[in-house]
């Protein structure tokens, strides 16, 4: 599968077939944005992508004008992927590409807590 798959049910599936043990998803707009995004609907959601969710906010909040907003949504790629999914959307593009180094560690450094609260 191209790293680049727009497909957001190609990407879930990709992601249960190889028994990912979480979903990260990446995406940039135009307009103002750092929005998190984790499963929930109703009745129910993602406890493990709402926890993971949260902590990159957390950690965004620090980076520059990233004002980060966490959301639970029904979307295909966090819907139908078996372990936590979560879907940055970040922007604009321009300020996303200039905070890409700051955003990978901050993206790290949540993952690290994360997984370490998680075992």
């Amino acid at each position: 599968m191209s790293l680049d798959e727009p497909d957001a049910v190609a990407q879930a599936t990709a992601a249960n077939h190889f028994a990912a043990d979480v979903y990260l998803g990446f995406e940039t707009q135009t307009e103002p944005a750092a929005l998190i995004q984790f499963y929930r609907v109703p009745s129910v959601e993602s406890a493990g992508g709402r926890a993971l969710a949260e902590l990159i906010a957390e950690k965004f909040a620090c980076i520059g004008e990233l004002e980060p907003d966490v959301r639970g949504m029904r979307l295909p790629m966090l819907r139908e992927t078996r372990m936590p999914a979560v879907q940055c959307v970040v922007g604009p593009v321009r300020e996303a590409i200039d905070a890409g180094p700051a955003i990978a560690v901050a993206i790290i450094e949540a993952l690290e807590r994360w997984v370490s609260r998680s075992t």
